[in-house]
């Protein structure tokens, strides 16, 4: 994941608690599984109580292990929506 939007993704869920970017062309694309895995990581992200920031890899990886995809893909699905 490039380190400026991974920048610009923690600094969002800092600023509120955050359900994620709206869900469109970008969530579409996403296969069922990986759908499931990304809405798992903004709840457990506004379950999580503050300081969130050190927190969010962590809360990544256990979401990956659950769902059995690479944390590469969650991290992927979170460039492809902060970029823009």
């Amino acid at each position: 994941m490039s380190n400026l939007s991974f920048q610009k993704f923690k600094r969002e869920i800092t600023e509120r608690k955050y359900g994620g970017p709206p869900k469109g062309v970008e969530y579409n694309k996403l296969s069922p599984t990986l759908k499931g895995a990304v809405n798992d990581v903004y709840d457990m992200i506004n379950k999580t109580p503050d300081p969130l920031i050190g927190k969010i890899p962590s809360i990544i990886n256990q979401v990956a292990k659950k769902h059995g995809i690479n944390v590469s893909n969650i991290e992927r699905y979170i460039d492809n929506e902060t970029i823009k």
